[in-house]
């Protein structure tokens, strides 16, 4: 891991063997509630919604600040706690990363490989829910992370700036309309589906340092630039911020929206 650029937002899955008795740790298992129940991560406690998403918005965008913290606290994570997020694909698990980071708590990784890699492993597994204490979580939004349709329709005509799509080949040609009114895609994005920042084995760890750069700056995704990464719901999204984040990219925003809102407003331009 030491040719990424913050090396520290992933940890192995021999760390976390050796820390899951660690008081300050707290392993999130960011799979769906039946796939926990199933069995999990010694220590993991699961989440109620995975997207974190306001259903005030109608699932649209990200929890408000009360939301979240409430959500945090009753998984028995403080201000002070080092969370570690899992799941068996790196999307849920780089959505919450992305969450954590946009409410100012920093001290957020993801495990290379997820479940996969444990499970393949053989590491420990339980079916045991941990006893929580009582936490409490100070929300302090970082609006640097964040990307709305408008600040994005003011710059698309920026060189500074690029709009990465990581949706599917269907999304981004527009023959999937995935339940919106119109398909298609924000002008002058560039494509690269999530799926191409992870190995594609039975693993399905994140690639090396040098494969992820030559993929991204290939289409003109460079470290120089202000990036805006978008999908469906912002969920892929965040795992795509958060790879660029791996790289050591240093200005990244999650399009927390997305086609989600993009391809249902009138007043949004479509390529």
């Amino acid at each position: 891991m030491t040719n990424y650029g913050r090396p520290e937002l992933l940890v192995s899955s021999e760390w976390l063997q050796a820390h899951l008795n660690d008081p300050n740790l707290r392993v999130v298992d960011t799979d769906p509630l039946d796939a926990y129940k199933r069995v999990h991560i010694p220590g993991a406690v699961p989440v109620k919604d995975n997207f974190w998403k306001d259903p005030e918005t109608n699932r649209r965008f990200v929890m408000t600040p009360e939301q979240f913290a409430a959500e945090m606290a009753a998984m028995g994570i403080g201000d002070d706690t080092l969370v570690v997020a899992y799941d068996a694909g790196s999307t849920t698990a780089g959505r919450l990363w992305w969450c954590l980071n946009y409410y100012g708590h920093t001290q957020a990784r993801v495990l290379d490989g997820g479940w996969n890699v444990w499970l393949k492993e053989g590491r420990p597994l339980t079916r045991e829910e941990p006893k929580l204490n009582a936490a409490t979580f100070t929300p302090r939004r970082d609006e640097s992370l964040l990307a709305t349709a408008e600040q994005i329709m003011a710059k698309l005509e920026d060189p500074g700036v690029v709009v990465l799509d990581v949706r599917s080949d269907g999304e981004w040609d527009g023959t999937n309309l995935r339940g919106n009114k119109r398909g298609g895609k924000i002008p002058g994005s560039v494509h690269i589906e999530w799926v191409n920042n992870l190995t594609a084995d039975d693993e399905r760890r994140f690639k090396s340092a040098a494969e992820l750069r030559a993929m991204f700056e290939a289409q003109g995704v460079t470290p120089d630039k202000e990036v805006i990464t978008f999908c469906q719901g912002g969920i892929r999204a965040a795992q795509a911020a958060f790879t660029l984040k791996l790289l050591g990219y240093e200005k990244v925003r999650n399009y927390d929206g997305s086609f989600g809102e993009w391809g249902n407003r009138d007043d949004t331009p479509i390529a």
